[in-house]
């Protein structure tokens, strides 16, 4: 998977197991005027790498990551796409995965790490902290937060010619430490992850499916088979959406399949805006030296169904 990208905002398997003087008078000057509103089913256009989108619904903000100038972004309506904080580079490097926003305002950030160097790091006030006390073998992709505030890492090893093998774990964090407990293991290539009260949701993307953790217990089960997988994306009704090719797919909780929309390049990070009723997507351009495109589609959905 190449995961260096450019961004524009508008495997069969063993199944798995569970266990950010006066001056002379100026004449006023004109006051700053806010950025458009970007219509829905729009692209905004930036160069730069993005992967993972977390919607910040307190803020009204949708935050990103830009592999190719190391740094935390931000996106809103007013204010257009910012600089968050520059984050820094490492010598295997940089390919940034999913976010995640903790109630008190800390953004955790998935650091690939090509095998070598993967961990996640903290941002918080401008401040960037690599968290000490994981294994940088595990190259982790996608991460979730209840609504309790628990945090989840998907990750796996190997891979380069080596069959990936995969897990889910709570992430533990005290100070600038962090330590994981697995909690399901037996995947391959696991990318993405969302978590409810009652179910942590995996994507497995050697196997195109989808696999539901129970809470408590953990027990595993295949939810559905997807044309294909990427990161994941939960509704307020309590459907998955999940990418990986042109489409965008759409599972419900009993785990049928339908395909919300097409007509994309490679479907990656997505972000469900709930007031807004929009759907942020990274759609990942298939051609080398061309951007990517966020997109930003209206999605109408009730929660609870």
């Amino acid at each position: 998977m190449r995961w260096l990208l450019a961004i524009a905002i508008c495997g069969c398997a063993t199944p798995p197991s569970g266990p950010g003087g006066a001056a002379r008078p100026e004449a006023p000057r004109a006051a700053a005027q806010p950025a458009p509103a970007v219509p829905a089913d729009a692209p905004i256009a930036r160069p730069g790498g993005a992967n993972a989108l977390w919607w910040d619904a307190a803020s009204s903000t949708l935050y990103l990551t830009d592999s190719n100038a190391s740094a935390l972004m931000t996106w809103s309506d007013a204010g257009g796409l910012h600089v968050e904080t520059e984050l820094p580079a490492e010598p295997a490097g940089v390919s940034l995965g999913g976010i995640v926003r903790r109630g008190d305002g800390t953004a955790l950030i998935a650091s690939f790490g090509f095998g070598t160097q993967g961990g996640l790091l903290a941002v918080a006030r401008g401040e960037v902290t690599a968290l000490t006390g994981l294994d940088p073998a595990r190259r982790r992709v996608g991460l979730a937060q209840d609504a309790a505030g628990t945090i989840y890492s998907a990750y796996f090893v190997g891979g380069r010619g080596k069959p990936p093998a995969g897990g889910v774990a709570v992430v533990s964090i005290a100070g600038a430490a962090a330590t994981e407990t697995e909690i399901a293991s037996g995947f391959h290539k696991a990318v993405g992850v969302v978590a409810t009260p009652a179910a942590v949701f995996v994507s497995d993307q050697t196997d195109h499916a989808i696999f539901r953790i129970a809470v408590p217990g953990y027990a595993v089960s295949q939810l559905a088979s997807v044309p294909a997988v990427d990161l994941l994306a939960l509704l307020p009704d309590g459907d998955l959406l999940t990418g990986g090719g042109p489409a965008i797919s759409r599972i419900t909780p009993r785990g049928e399949v339908t395909t919300l929309r097409g007509g994309f390049e490679q479907v990656r990070g997505l972000a469900y805006d709930a007031a807004g009723q929009r759907l942020f997507i990274v759609d990942h351009s298939l051609t080398v030296g061309l951007p990517d495109k966020l997109r930003i589609l209206h999605l109408a959905v009730r929660a609870g169904g």
